[in-house]
């Protein structure tokens, strides 16, 4: 990994940053539409950095770091400002700040202790992740065009919620084992 800050898929990853706000913003402002479209614009650009750092060998530490974060730091966002339109149950919203609290806590902790922290999402973490963005799509989806079955929602709420509970203890699992093994190492 090279240690550059300031390449291609870096920029991207910082171009994604900065368009949540306007997402955000999209969301309060009952704009769905427009948030889709940026949503859709910063989806392209976690396509885009990860194939050009691959492709032209562009990969680096501040990059491996950062692009995580800019998913987290939108997808967190925008379930946020979805709870406080309330097109969010509360049950919902709740399981994915802890969730992400769990984690941030965990690898703070973790990077603390060995300073040897990295970041290996499990299967039910990616699931989780899609299954929150899929979420916050059809929400936008059905407050822009007012999509039929409401039942198809309801259930890709609690498959939502039981992936984020599913994939929280399993990182809380994570952590303490790692924890005794550096306390053992």
């Amino acid at each position: 990994m090279q240690d550059r800050i300031l390449n291609i898929p870096n920029m991207l990853t910082l171009a994604r940053i900065m368009i949540t706000p306007f997402i955000v913003y999209a969301i309060i402002e009952h704009q769905p539409v427009l948030a889709l479209i940026l949503m859709g614009a910063a989806g392209i650009t976690d396509m885009l950095d990860g194939a050009i750092a691959r492709y032209f060998d562009q990969r680096s530490t501040v990059g491996a770091f950062m692009d995580p974060l800019a998913d987290k730091l939108m997808l967190i966002s925008t379930i946020v400002s979805l709870y406080l339109i309330e097109q969010v149950p509360t049950f919902l919203f709740l399981a994915v700040v802890f969730r992400d609290m769990i984690i941030l806590v965990g690898a703070l902790a973790y990077e603390m202790v060995t300073h040897k922290l990295e970041m290996q999402p499990t299967i039910a973490s990616k699931i989780t992740t899609f299954l929150q963005i899929m979420l916050v799509l059809t929400v936008l989806s059905d407050l822009a065009w007012k999509l039929p079955g409401e039942a198809v929602l309801q259930f890709q709420i609690w498959l939502t919620f039981a992936f984020t509970c599913l994939s929280g203890v399993q990182y809380m699992i994570v952590w303490m084992r790692k924890a005794v093994t550096a306390e053992d190492g």
